[in-house]
């Protein structure tokens, strides 16, 4: 197993140079593992694991054109006291990731594929992602494969909860290989995301004061700062509600690509970081191709060589080209341990 040291750590905005150091072994009960198989989460699921209190921080992006955004994201410390706190529960959750919270960058292929860290490629797609109006999510079908923290997915939700009511419904479906990532990290983020936007000012200006305490203030929609937002039964009703309001559709679904036999093509699919273990790279590109319709705008984000795996824009070009796809360079960094997005046409 290999650790990479580029991932954004919990209280810190920069990113750290690419290396890798070499860890243990995968344990006994590790190997020989079979894959997880596809299966749909439901909204509900996930709005029941959410804790009683979410703590985030805000993630800082420097675009291309000048302008710095803050996206908040749950802090992992406070994913890690979720665990915890519920490990007797009946109901506890993110059993399999209990033993990657304090190591949540470590990689075991079949069992926890990184995705409670927010990994550098997926700034790089916000940045695209910012820059071109095609991507706008308004009335679009989105997929974010390997989603984990799903900044670019909360970048195109943030969009959509800050601009008017869709007259035509946007389909967004978050897909990770381990259940877990999705009910301790995506899902959280995503409350986070709206609770930080225009879109809950109307349960923000009702909920005030809060529970039993009457100084207690709830704290201000600033994705900028800190915060620690209490989770009520009234703030999980007036997400779903905003969801409705604004014609947006959340899917989510874990396990392993093999598996996962899309029931539509999507407008937008999106995945970074994604190719760094070359045997991984097949299952994925049949997905991709199989998301993907000829106008479909299919973004990858990766670094050009993932050492100590094999994983690369090159062999991944390679299997695009085998699969009778094309590939074009369309944002790239060529400092230190270069990263690329491209545009995918079947």
């Amino acid at each position: 197993m290999f650790k990479f040291d580029f991932e954004i750590d919990d209280t810190l905005d920069d990113i750290a140079g690419l290396s890798f150091v070499e860890e243990r072994p995968p344990l006994p009960e590790e190997q020989g593992l079979v894959e997880e198989p596809y299966q749909d989460i439901p909204l509900q699921h996930l709005i029941d694991c959410l804790p009683p209190l979410i703590s985030c921080s805000p993630l800082t992006i420097p675009l291309s054109s000048g302008e710095i955004i803050s996206i908040p994201r749950r802090d992992l410390f406070d994913a890690r006291f979720q665990v915890i706190n519920e490990e007797d529960s009946d109901n506890a959750i993110g059993k399999d990731a209990a033993d990657f919270l304090d190591a949540p960058s470590d990689l075991v292929h079949g069992v926890y594929e990184g995705g409670l860290k927010t990994w550098e490629c997926s700034l790089d797609l916000v940045d695209y992602l910012a820059g071109n109006m095609d991507c706008h999510p308004a009335g679009k079908r989105i997929l974010e494969i390997g989603c984990g923290t799903a900044v670019p997915s909360l970048y195109l939700i943030r969009t959509l909860f800050s601009g008017p009511r869709a007259t035509n419904p946007t389909e967004i479906h978050l897909q990770d290989y381990n259940a877990s990532v999705l009910e301790l990290i995506t899902c959280p983020n995503i409350v986070v995301a709206w609770y930080m936007s225009d879109a809950s000012k109307p349960y923000r200006e009702s909920a005030a004061p809060l529970l039993d305490d009457p100084e207690a203030e709830l704290p201000p929609a600033d994705p900028s700062s800190a915060a620690d937002i209490p989770i009520t039964p009234k703030l999980k009703a007036a997400f779903l509600a905003s969801l409705k309001e604004y014609s947006i559709n959340l899917r989510f679904s874990s396990g392993s690509w093999r598996t996962l036999i899309p029931d539509h093509r999507y407008d937008v699919v999106l995945t970074s970081e994604t190719i760094y273990r070359s045997e991984s790279v097949p299952p994925l590109v049949a997905l991709l191709k199989s998301s993907c319709c000829p106008n479909t705008i299919c973004l990858v984000a990766a670094k050009v060589f993932y050492f100590g795996v094999g994983g690369g824009i090159a062999a991944f070009i390679k299997a695009v080209k085998e699969s009778s796809g094309d590939s074009k360079a369309v944002w790239e960094r060529n400092a230190g341990v270069g990263r690329k997005i491209l545009r995918i046409h079947w």
